[in-house]
């Protein structure tokens, strides 16, 4: 943590709005220096950043829950600007649309609440304007976009000296690409130096201003993500020095910001998440223009600024709708779900589980000290698998949704989950919740089987049920399979023309596509012997899927995951892992 003394504070008057500007009108500016590392800007002592008060924060969201979002540039400065994970606002990379109009920017928040303020931002980067917020800039009396960060800076000193702005984002870039360029070394370090000094450039318009308007201007800076600790030409993962961020303010803050904190649920990467959060940005500027967050805005963030909310609201890492957080005072929470309130407990408890939580998406808020807390948790599970082709795999969920799988990519195609209908798959909509397990025969013909004893064949070249199904699964259609139709609980399509339909009761059978029947001396119990690494989990078998010749998933119950390996017909060593936005990008549950 890095803070000058509070006494020392009060002799910068040319920095520091305090407590004599409370009854001035409030503006705000904030500054985001893209790609900038936290450790790198600490170690040059720079001029104009350095008599700010500063903390270490966090972005890229909480890793292994829905929250969890890349730490690159589209995630990065959506998060900062709406005050919600991308689980929300749903920009999930550089190449997303346009942020989820549900969760606007504190563009849209301001012009809301503040009809007549005066709005501008200046980027850089052309996308944050016109890709991701294009709908909520639209209503600002000022918006540049594409320019150099001299530009940007020269803009932003304008609207400060010409105008009557109520707030201003600057968005600058040069760290950035600097570090894309030749990573950590003497230009990244002259880059953010340049920022530095255009940082200088616009706290001496708004001193002047604040001079000769006795406003009270809080100036939050921050940046949208860290990089690769190695050599820093990268940034993307879930790694301690991508996640890293910092926030500095020319302002006093409250202790969410001042008092990192242990014991939080969540311990991963050296203590960060006892830090602020990048959800914290957008209501704290909120706040201080005077727009209180609502509990309906289901901001993930709480104000850095003014009464403290419950702090550190992190989900469990148990499959439980578990909720933690951090507080040692007095007084009592209101928990609130999907806008219903749910429980009082003591805030001091710091924890609460949902014993009565539904299965899917449920959004939670903790209300403390009239300080709302939002956090999204989505119970779903994997109801079903369909081995597509080669490019693609499709993954049934338990709240009547589905997600195809780039397995290119290796991550979930954008804009999923999606509802299982008629329209994006006709005729099995009214089947949706009844699905148990599927396998593609070939490549025009799959199969979906159900809970009920019945079975759907689908036409992959009409992309259609076939009329007359669904059958019932018997002997007759499914010759050896009849005496099981309602035990099956997923089925894996092996090599050759073979299929494996495992069972509830931990045992398998195996099926002949060329024969059309179940092999002799089926079903056997799944076992070490049958199925190396796979015999402690009998029972727990939900799922199955082939990736490719190679090898196959086994999904658990517990959201958890084997690979089995094919070629060596064996799980491979290190699993069972967990199902999360790391190991299955985008898969959903949570």
């Amino acid at each position: 943590m890095h803070r000058k003394q509070f006494t020392q504070r009060l002799l910068l008057a040319g920095l520091v709005g305090l407590s004599l500007a409370s009854q001035a009108a409030p503006k705000a500016v904030l500054i985001g220096m893209d790609g900038t590392q936290y450790e790198k800007l600490q170690a040059l002592n720079l001029p104009h950043i350095s008599r700010f008060y500063q903390t270490k924060a966090y972005t890229g969201g909480v890793q292994g829950s829905g929250s969890e979002q890349a730490t690159v540039s589209g995630p990065g400065w959506t998060t900062m600007l709406t005050g919600v994970w991308a689980n929300k606002h749903g920009v999930t990379s550089n190449e997303s649309g346009l942020a989820n109009a549900q969760f606007p920017s504190v563009f849209k928040r301001i012009r809301q609440a503040k009809p007549g303020a005066y709005i501008a931002s200046i980027t850089n980067w052309a996308s944050i304007n016109q890709r991701f917020l294009t709908q909520d800039v639209a209503g600002n009396n000022f918006n540049a976009s594409g320019l150099s960060d001299q530009a940007v800076t020269d803009k932003a000193v304008e609207q400060i000296r010409n105008t009557a702005a109520d707030f201003i984002f600057v968005a600058l870039d040069d760290p950035d690409h600097a570090g894309h360029a030749s990573g950590f070394g003497p230009a990244y370090n002259q880059a953010i130096r340049d920022s530095d000094a255009r940082l200088g450039q616009i706290m001496a318009a708004v001193e002047a201003k604040r001079a000769s308007t006795g406003d009270d201007w809080l100036v939050l800076v921050t940046t949208d993500h860290g990089r690769e600790a190695t050599l820093g030409y990268g940034h993307g993962n879930q790694t301690l020095s991508e996640k890293t961020i910092f926030i500095a303010s020319n302002q006093p803050l409250n202790a969410e910001f001042s008092q990192p904190v242990g014991n939080v649920s969540n311990q991963g990467f050296s203590g960060l998440y006892g830090y602020a959060a990048h959800t914290s940005i957008a209501p704290t500027l909120l706040r201080h223009l005077g727009i209180e967050p609502q509990p309906q805005w289901l901001l993930d963030g709480i104000p850095l600024k003014g009464a403290l909310g419950v702090q550190k609201l992190l989900p469990a890492s148990t499959n439980q709708a578990t909720l933690n957080w951090y507080s040692t005072a007095g007084g009592m929470v209101d928990i609130q779900r999907n806008g219903q309130s749910v429980a009082t407990v003591p805030a001091a408890q710091q924890g609460w589980l949902d014993s009565a939580a539904p299965m899917g998406m449920a959004d939670y808020n903790l209300i403390y000290n009239g300080t709302p807390a939002a956090l999204r948790l989505n119970r779903r599970q994997i109801q079903a698998t369909l081995d597509w082709d080669a490019t693609r795999s499709y993954f049934f969920l338990d709240d009547g949704s589905y997600v195809r799988y780039n397995q290119v990519l290796d991550k979930a195609d954008n804009g999923y989950p999606a509802t299982t209908s008629d329209t994006s798959w006709p005729g099995l909509g009214s089947y949706a919740s009844k699905l148990v397990s599927g396998f593609s025969k070939d490549a025009g013909v799959a199969y979906l089987f159900l809970n009920d004893g019945r079975y759907l064949r689908y036409n992959k070249i009409a992309d259609k049920v076939d009329s007359g199904y669904p059958k019932a699964i018997n002997d007759s259609t499914w010759p050896g399979l009849g005496a099981y139709a309602t035990q099956i609980r997923a089925t894996l399509r092996w090599s050759g023309s073979t299929v494996y339909f495992f069972l509830r009761d931990g045992r398998y059978l195996r099926y002949n596509l060329t024969l059309d029947k179940v092999d002799a001396g089926y079903p056997k119990p799944v076992t070490d012997a049958l199925w190396p690494g796979l015999g402690a989990y009998a029972g727990q078998i939900e799922s199955t899927m082939k990736w490719d010749d190679t090898r196959a998933y086994f999904f658990l119950s517990g959201k958890r995951y084997i690979r089995y390996n094919i070629t060596l017909d064996r799980a491979e060593s290190g699993y069972p892992k967990a199902v999360n936005q790391s190991t299955w990008p985008g898969l959903a549950v949570q």
